[in-house]
């Protein structure tokens, strides 16, 4: 199926654009702390990916299309209501692909020039999929049996919770592993693999959107998903399988919603450095109602990186709440939103400087 290059794009144009508007300051990385900066390189992972078996999917009714426009949905959280083991299901592999993944980060992975290489030897894919690389390319190949793996963790595997420098995997490489995959099936769509690469790059979506910490990881994870079952239905349809063909543009279908309800979340508990009225006070308690409530993880560690900086910018009465309930979630279970906590807690004000360059 020929798509237009404005939908292939548009996994890296919402990632940009709402990346400007993020919490964690990607560019900011790139001017980090003394404290930051003598950080040593990550030890190189340099063990194979374990043998893992991937369950073929399991043939049933076409699923309900979820009416995201209707009232109860915005109750749910932003995530699939589709099974998406209907499309492929994870594998069972027992490492964690994020020990091989974290190579490549740009700043601390022993990898990250040959990401750089990697990225250099991309080539025009098929129809208007844009840069992908080499259907026969090495380090492509390397990464499929990582797809195959059960578990994608960062936190605290990798890295610990630094507020808005979190460190962040090499997202520009994980998206060219999905496109490249996808391509290679629209390369040679009668190939017996064309359908498992669909299928490989909806699993690695499925990977990087497992551990629900980041909203940018999550965005790279979502359009990885949808980029595989956009192939997914063009190889169905080429092949007359009308139940995979709707099961596939069901779960289409449901990219966009999350997308936009990603964007309004991220609006509602978005605070600008640069802002020179303090925030209002309904801000700061919408904010505290997202932190402490949302069913998203990434929401909810969003907000209270907002939180830190309403500490400075509220009244009085509104920076002892955000400071209170800072204090509440520092002591949380889940260590990713207590470091979080923390790093908002120690937050001054002469580091107010250091994002205002755009929303935080």
């Amino acid at each position: 199926m020929s798509r237009p290059r404005s939908l292939i794009l548009a996994a890296l144009g919402v990632v940009v654009v709402l990346a400007a508007a993020l919490g964690i300051r990607w560019a900011g990385l790139e001017r980090r702390s003394l404290a930051q900066s003598v950080r040593p390189p990550l030890a190189r992972f340099d063990k194979p990916a374990p043998p893992a078996r991937v369950a073929l999917p399991i043939r049933v009714d076409v699923p309900k299309l979820p009416c995201w426009s209707c009232p109860d949905s915005e109750k749910w959280p932003v995530r699939f209501r589709t099974d998406l083991g209907l499309l492929a299901p994870l594998g069972d592999g027992p490492a964690n692909a994020a020990l091989w993944l974290k190579d490549f980060a740009k700043l601390d992975g022993t990898r990250a020039p040959e990401a750089e290489a990697a990225m250099k030897r991309r080539i025009e894919g098929p129809g208007d999929f844009g840069l992908v690389l080499p259907p026969d390319d090495p380090l492509l190949k390397e990464a499929e049996p990582w797809a195959d793996q059960a578990t994608m963790r960062f936190y605290p595997d990798v890295w610990a919770a630094e507020g808005a420098s979190t460190p962040i995997p090499n997202l520009l490489v994980s998206l060219s592993f999905a496109k490249s995959w996808a391509a290679r099936a629209a390369s040679v769509p009668d190939a017996p693999t064309a359908v498992e690469d669909c299928r490989r790059a909806i699993r690695w979506g499925r990977l990087l959107r497992q551990e629900d910490a980041t909203l940018i990881q999550d965005l790279v994870g979502l359009a990885s998903i949808r980029i595989g079952a956009e192939q997914l239905y063009a190889l169905a349809a080429r092949r007359g399988d009308q139940p995979l063909m709707l099961a596939a543009a069901i779960v289409q279908g449901e990219a966009a919603p999350q997308r936009l309800r990603t964007a309004e979340l991220l609006t509602r508990v978005a605070i600008q450095a640069a802002e020179k009225d303090p925030v209002t006070d309904r801000k700061v308690d919408d904010v505290i109602s997202v932190a402490k409530t949302s069913p998203d993880r990434r929401f909810r560690n969003e907000a209270i990186v907002m939180l830190g900086f309403a500490r400075f910018m509220s009244s009085s009465a509104q920076c002892k709440k955000a400071e209170n309930t800072l204090a509440e979630l520092k002591a949380s279970p889940d260590a990713f939103v207590a470091g979080n906590a923390r790093w908002a807690l120690k937050l001054r004000r002469g580091d107010l400087g250091r994002f205002s360059d755009g929303k935080i």
